[in-house]
């Protein structure tokens, strides 16, 4: 009975046919399952080790092509007590295609140290050249700083912050638009694991804190403004406006240098007149400085002299052809115990002394300074 129904089968016109693309059909369905599991448990091992394992895994999963076998190109964590100082805390690439990955580091920001305390020093300490792997940030796809009050171990100096950044790319290298909350839950998760691993202290990272990476291009007006402004102020000298002196300055931003640091933030600019009187009188200069912290018992020692000669209301001296007044002045600015010097220098002794108190309030002002004593003024 079975023979003849073979033979039936067999000398039918189309059921062998239809029965070996059936078969095929099931076997490559087989062959593609099998792959695909295959390729889900090694992207979910990747997932496991990857950033020390910390990776958010369903928001990963999101972000990454899940058609593709992801490659874990690098993977380094060196966070918690080893006392070794790294240069990269942590560190790990997922790869896919030819040029498609994302991209995490986190790594210690390390100020240059000023050689003193005067702003000059200061100012030429922030233009030393930083190395590849602190400025990378500048061209990811999104990154945060985070504070780490406790000190991380091993360097010679302290080191109170560090930076997570991070960088989605396409197939052709192209790096992926649209993806900033996602890869924001990434970034605050490696920040939150080196803050804890590493002992910082200080409050939880949030997803809010993240921003875009300073080399992109701003996607939407307001943020294109102010990369611009950003671009062309440093963030030291934001506070200032030329109408503080008075009115009759050039309209243009004006000529400025400025740092920020851990322990100090100096500002140096210079404005011109629009119809100077003479020609003593074609600019003005106002400076800002504010020393926290180890730097403060320095900064008393190399300005004593000044500090000394400090009184509410100096009078200039008379025939002087520039006018220099230094306002002083306590605080406590971010939580931090600070000293600030605002110097003001005009043609015209009158126009120091009147702006010189609304510099210095507007400049601590900018900073959320409170509980200020001004300790006094003093002609340079």
């Amino acid at each position: 009975m079975a023979a003849a129904a073979w033979e039936r089968f067999v000398g039918h016109r189309w059921l062998p046919k239809a029965a070996v693309v059936v078969l095929a059909a099931m076997l490559v369905t087989a062959f593609v399952l099998v792959r695909s599991e295959r390729r889900d448990a090694h992207n979910a091992g990747v997932l496991e080790t990857a950033c020390g394992g910390v990776l958010p895994r369903e928001t990963v999963r999101g972000l990454l092509p899940g058609d593709e076998t992801w490659e874990l190109r690098s993977d380094l964590d060196l966070t918690g007590p080893s006392g070794r100082g790294p240069r990269t805390l942590v560190r790990c690439s997922l790869d896919w295609g030819e040029y498609g990955g994302l991209e995490l580091a986190a790594v210690p920001v390390l100020d240059v140290p000023p050689r003193g305390v005067r702003p000059r020093d200061i100012l030429s300490a922030g233009t030393a050249k930083e190395p590849d792997r602190a400025t990378a940030y500048r061209t990811a796809t999104t990154q945060v700083t985070v504070g780490c009050p406790a000190g991380l171990l091993g360097y010679p100096r302290p080191v109170t912050r560090f930076r997570v950044h991070a960088s989605l790319n396409h197939d052709d290298g192209s790096q992926v638009a649209g993806a900033a909350k996602e890869l924001a839950t990434v970034v605050t998760a490696v920040a939150d694991h080196v803050r804890d691993r590493g002992g910082c202290g200080g409050p939880a990272v949030k997803p809010s804190d993240v921003r875009p990476g300073p080399g992109r291009v701003a996607e939407s007006s307001e943020e294109s403004e102010e990369s611009e402004e950003s671009d062309e102020v440093p963030r030291a000298c934001r506070w200032f406006r030329p109408g503080m002196l008075d009115g009759k300055w050039d309209p243009a931003e004006p000529d400025a240098d400025g740092v920020t640091s851990d322990d100090a933030d100096a500002c140096s600019l210079s404005v011109r007149r629009t119809k100077p009187a003479n020609r003593y009188d074609l600019a003005a200069g106002v400076s800002s400085v504010s020393w926290r912290g180890p730097l403060l018992p320095e900064v008393r020692t190399v300005y004593g002299a000044e500090l000394a000669a400090l009184s509410p209301a100096p009078e200039p001296r008379s025939g002087e052809k520039s006018y220099v007044l230094a306002v002083w002045a306590e605080s406590s600015c971010s939580g931090a115990r600070t000293l600030s010097r605002v110097r003001v220098e005009t043609a015209a002794s009158a126009l120091a002394a009147d702006r010189a108190d609304r510099i210095l309030d507007a400049y601590l002002a900018s900073s959320d300074c409170r509980a200020v004593k001004v300790l006094g003024k003093v002609w340079k």
